[in-house]
């Protein structure tokens, strides 16, 4: 808090009586802090603070009008602070990935060998039919503007629309994937 006046200025906005706005104000905290972990924030108290002392500031500013819940005005301050410490954690996450990190994810089935997958991706590919396995393979052929085109050639193609054709292939990724899962689990034996 900046100072002890505007300490003073939110508890008796909170409160006309000082001690149940100090009351008040303990209760907005607990729930600042609860609502910042539960976005996933790694410092909720001081992003709870900052949105506390934003509001102190704003009660300050002459002319200043606010009718109805404090609450409701904490949260709208704590909605925009929280949306600045997101664009500030992804700029800050944006550094170069050590070599370490770098390396592709393991597979879905714990150490399952390469060549155990693609067998089993060859087989589980072989168990649908040949116009589901041609639309699976086209759909993930080529690459950027050829690839986005290539696609709505197939949706236009098959008399459906972008989305529909998403929502196919997405199912049938989960049969696939479900297959290969089974697979390389039943080749561990």
């Amino acid at each position: 808090m900046e100072s002890p006046e505007s300490l003073e200025r939110l508890l008796l906005w909170l409160s006309k009586n000082g001690a149940s706005g100090a009351l008040k104000y303990e209760e907005i905290r607990k729930k600042l802090i609860y609502l910042f972990t539960c976005r996933g924030c790694q410092v909720p108290e001081e992003l709870t603070d900052e949105t506390i002392d934003r509001t102190a500031r704003a009660i300050g500013k002459p002319g200043f009008l606010f009718e109805g819940d404090p609450i409701a005005y904490f949260r709208g301050v704590a909605r925009n602070v929280h949306l600045e410490w997101l664009r500030q954690d992804r700029r800050f996450s944006r550094e170069p990935v050590s070599e370490a990190y770098a390396q592709p994810p393991a597979p879905p089935v714990g150490g399952t060998d390469k060549d155990v997958l693609l067998t089993c991706l060859e087989r589980c590919l072989g168990t649908i039919s040949v116009t589901k396995r041609e639309l699976l393979l086209g759909y993930y052929a080529s690459e950027k503007k050829e690839k986005i085109d290539r696609r709505q050639r197939i949706a236009d193609e098959s008399g459906i629309g972008l989305n529909a054709l998403r929502i196919q292939l997405f199912r049938l990724r989960g049969t696939i994937r479900d297959c290969v899962q089974k697979c390389a689990a039943d080749s561990e034996i």
